[in-house]
């Protein structure tokens, strides 16, 4: 009944709006859980959806998108309405943004939507308004929170176990070696084993690339097995320590022919003195 009121309280306070909401009696939360990402969504009938968002390694986001009420170059709010028994009108702001002609995504980011999910589970509504091509009138769409501290539970769980890393943060790593060396050190072997936990977790990747380079020094027919030798420390070390699947893995060896920086100086040295790895999809 408070939430039938809340609603009506909204039509007669903001009849200037086009108003947009999941209808009381059916309002759905559905969830998506993996490793490497965690969603909370609402649809919203003849708006879009809202959805709570985390990937790994990115911000937690509320975003509002809609393929049926593009915006109009202007101004958008993203805003908090008070629960039905609080007896109010207002609205808090959270976020003034921008908007683009056309633009249907609409995202609030951060602590402001971790604020967002905090004054839901109270009872309260995240609310957004902007202009749209679509209507005369300004658009307010915001979420129920009818069913919503039954999904929290298992969404909150998600975040808790997201994985650390993105593909994008170990899609490309380099080792280094000591001089004329090919054990790996502490610090190498941690690299590895990011690639390694991340691999559990995603399964569209396909390949392992490993390449092996020497400085300049030393004689060619040392350098030519050293660089060879390097990559398949990191082949072996993949293989054994960490079970990755060798049919994942290729590599390749260079020598100096491909130096990451100048030879000229014992830093650069240093810096040439490496496996590379790339992992693909």
């Amino acid at each position: 009944m408070k939430l039938l009121s809340f609603a009506l309280l909204f039509i007669s306070s903001l009849s200037y709006a086009e108003q947009f909401q999941a209808p009381l009696t059916h309002t759905q939360w559905q969830i998506i859980e993996s490793p490497l990402e965690c969603i909370l969504s609402q649809p919203i009938e003849g708006f879009g959806e809202a959805k709570f968002i985390r990937r790994s390694g990115e911000n937690f986001s509320l975003v509002f998108t809609s393929s049926s009420h593009p915006a109009i170059e202007g101004d958008a709010y993203f805003e908090i309405a008070e629960a039905s028994w609080q007896n109010s009108e207002q609205r808090q702001l959270l976020e003034k943004l921008s908007t683009e002609s056309n633009q249907t995504e609409f995202r609030l980011s951060g602590d402001l939507a971790k604020k967002a999910l905090t004054r839901t589970q109270e009872g309260q509504f995240p609310t957004f308004r902007f202009r749209s091509h679509s209507s005369a009138e300004e658009i307010s769409v915001f979420l129920s929170t009818v069913h919503f501290t039954d999904s929290l539970p298992a969404f909150k769980q998600c975040l808790a176990n997201l994985h650390p890393d993105t593909f994008e943060q170990i899609r490309k790593l380099t080792v280094y070696y000591s001089l004329e060396g090919t054990t790996l050190s502490s610090d190498a072997q941690a690299s590895l084993i990011r690639i390694a936990e991340y691999l559990k977790v995603d399964n569209s990747i396909k390949g392992i690339s490993i390449s092996g380079h020497t400085d300049n020094h030393g004689r060619k027919r040392l350098n030519v097995p050293l660089a060879e030798a390097r990559a398949i420390a990191v082949k072996n070390f993949f293989i054994e320590q960490l079970e990755v699947a060798e049919e994942l893995i290729t590599i390749s060896s260079h020598r100096e022919f491909k130096p990451a920086q100048t030879n000229k100086t014992k830093l650069g040295r240093a810096h040439n003195r490496r496996a590379e790895i790339e992992v693909f999809k």
